[in-house]
C-alpha cells in the first residue's frame, strides 16, 4: 500500500514540477516571485506596502519644510458618504491642501502622516519634472532630443530613431507595450517583478510612427529612466536616479522624511530604479508635488522647475485626458489634473480653487468612470469634497 501512495505522490507531484521548469526555461520565472509577493501576502495584485520584496535606494531628504495648518484645520468633517466610501476602498490618507496649507488631513489605521506607500504610476509624473530639472541642469538637451542620443540600442529602428523624450512621456512614442496588471504571464507583470527592466524595456521594439497614437505604457516610463540614469551617469559617474531626485526636488522641496525608490535588483549588481511605479512616501510629501505643478513650478519664492514646462505637462495630446505624465480634465466644472497611480493613488491639483488632494489607499471602484468616460468617478468625488470643504 504504502508503493501506490509513494506512485500517487508522485503523480500528482510531477505534473507541477515540470510546470514549474518550464516556466523557469521560458523565461517567465519572475511569477515565483509575483506569487510570493502577492497571494502569499494576501493580495491580488501589487499592494502600497510591497517596498520590503524588492531592492531599494533612499530618497534623502534635507531641511523639512512642514505644512502649515489653514484656520480651519480640520473643523470641518467629511460627508458621511465620502467617510464611508474612503473606508469601504481602504484608503491610508486623505488630505485636502487650500492656498498652500492642510485644510483636512485624515489617516485610517493601521496608516498615520508618517506611512510611507507606494503611490505606483505618480512615479512617472515624478520622472517626467526630474526630466525637466534634468534639462534646466544641462544634463538633458531637451525634451525633445531624439531617444536614440543615449539609447543607441535602437540607432537601427527607423521609427524608434524618430521618438523623443517628450513621446516617451506623452505615451505617444510608438514603443511596443502591453498594459496589464492582473495576467501573472504578461511584459508588465515581468516588468513589476523580474529583475531586467532596463534589458526587457530596451528589448521591446517599435510597433508604430512615434505621434500617430496613444498607449498607456509602463514600459514607455521606464525607458524614460533608463535614458535618464544614462544622461546622470554622463555628467557625473555614479550619480543615481535617487541621488538627482534628492537633490533636485526632494529636497529643495523640505520633504518631511526620506523617500524609498525600489530597484529592479541589488544596486551593486546593476539595479535601476523602476521608475514608472515605485517611489514610497507620506502623503504630505506627495503633497508637494501637487502644490508645485500648482505653482507653476515655483516654491517658496523662487523657481524650481521651469514653469514653461509645467505648462507643457499639463497641456493635452493627443487624448484631451493625458498631457506629460499628467492626466487632465479641463472640462470639468472644476479643471483640474492629476498625478494617478495603481489601486487609487491621486495628487489631485484644482487651479481655480488653489486645491491639492491626495488619496492614497490599498483600492479603487474600478468599474465607475467619471463624465470623461476615462478617469475614475472618485476622482470627481473627491475634488467636490475638496470643493465643499474650502467654501
Amino acid at each position: 500500500m504504502s508503493n501506490i501512495w509513494r506512485w500517487l505522490a508522485w503523480g500528482l507531484l510531477a505534473p507541477v514540477l515540470l510546470a514549474a521548469l518550464g516556466l523557469q526555461l521560458s523565461g517567465h520565472g519572475y511569477i515565483w516571485r509575483a506569487l510570493a509577493a502577492t497571494y502569499l501576502q494576501g493580495h491580488a495584485t501589487a499592494h502600497i506596502d510591497d517596498a520590503n520584496n524588492f531592492e531599494q535606494r533612499l530618497i534623502a531628504a534635507g531641511a523639512a519644510q512642514d505644512w502649515p495648518k489653514a484656520p480651519r484645520y480640520n473643523q470641518q468633517p467629511l460627508a458621511p458618504e465620502m467617510q464611508a466610501y474612503l473606508k469601504q476602498y481602504g484608503t491610508a490618507g486623505f488630505l485636502v491642501l487650500h492656498n498652500g496649507a492642510l485644510l483636512h488631513e485624515q489617516y485610517f489605521a493601521p496608516y498615520d502622516q508618517s506611512s510611507r506607500t507606494n503611490a505606483f504610476s505618480v512615479a512617472k509624473t515624478i520622472t517626467t519634472m526630474q526630466v525637466g530639472m534634468a534639462i534646466q541642469q544641462g544634463i538633458i538637451a531637451s525634451f525633445d532630443s531624439a531617444i536614440t542620443t543615449r539609447l543607441p540600442e535602437y540607432a537601427a529602428n527607423a521609427w524608434a530613431a524618430k521618438a523623443t523624450l517628450a513621446q516617451l512621456s506623452s505615451m505617444t512614442s510608438g514603443h511596443d507595450w502591453t498594459e496589464n496588471y492582473y495576467l501573472p504571464i504578461n511584459i508588465t507583470t515581468e516588468l513589476y517583478f523580474g529583475k531586467n527592466a532596463r534589458e526587457l524595456v530596451l528589448g521591446q521594439g517599435f510597433e508604430r510612427e512615434p505621434g500617430s497614437a496613444y498607449e498607456y505604457s509602463s514600459g514607455s516610463a521606464q525607458l524614460l529612466g533608463v535614458y535618464l540614469q544614462r544622461a546622470l551617469d554622463a555628467k557625473e559617474k555614479d550619480l543615481t536616479i535617487s541621488a538627482h531626485l534628492s537633490r533636485s526636488l526632494w529636497q529643495p522641496l523640505g520633504m518631511l522624511r526620506d523617500g524609498i525608490y525600489t530597484l529592479d535588483r541589488e544596486g551593486s549588481q546593476g539595479g535601476i530604479e523602476r521608475t514608472y511605479c515605485c517611489i514610497f512616501a507620506t502623503a504630505r510629501d506627495f503633497a508637494k508635488f501637487g502644490q508645485l505643478l500648482l505653482q507653476d513650478g515655483r516654491w517658496q519664492g523662487q523657481t524650481l522647475l521651469d514653469p514653461a514646462f509645467v505648462e507643457r505637462m499639463r497641456k493635452p495630446g493627443l487624448k484631451p485626458y493625458y498631457g506629460h505624465s499628467l492626466w487632465l480634465d479641463w472640462q470639468y466644472q472644476h479643471p483640474f489634473y492629476l498625478m494617478q497611480g495603481h489601486q487609487g493613488q491621486y495628487v489631485i491639483v484644482v487651479p481655480s480653487k488653489q486645491l491639492v488632494v491626495v488619496r492614497l489607499g490599498q483600492f479603487r471602484n474600478k468599474t465607475d468612470k467619471g463624465p470623461n468616460g476615462i478617469i475614475p468617478s472618485e476622482v470627481y468625488r473627491f475634488v467636490d469634497q475638496a470643493v465643499a470643504l474650502a467654501q
